[in-house]
């Protein structure tokens, strides 16, 4: 059905753009640490990565969502990356 196949396509563009913000936020996180630090090396490296990438996401998992209000810290998340 058209209809049918127009809601998967659009659901599929959403998950999509929802991955890229988030690569996006972490990404720019990162960066802002990374020049606070003076990394240039580890800054350089990450010139060559895309928010684009999805490989880190599990999309044929089983999650359940729970309206519990809690907030990613995406601060806490970046605080553990390391590059290289």
């Amino acid at each position: 059905n058209d209809i049918e196949t127009e809601i998967s396509n659009q659901c599929g563009r959403l998950i999509s753009n929802a991955i890229v913000y988030y690569n996006s936020a972490i990404l720019s996180r990162l960066l802002r640490r990374l020049e606070t630090e003076g990394n240039e090396k580890s800054i350089e490296a990450l010139t060559r990565i895309s928010p684009v990438a999805w490989q880190h996401i599990l999309l044929n998992g089983h999650y359940t969502f729970q309206n519990n209000n809690e907030l990613i810290d995406l601060d806490t998340l970046v605080a553990g990356l390391k590059l290289g």
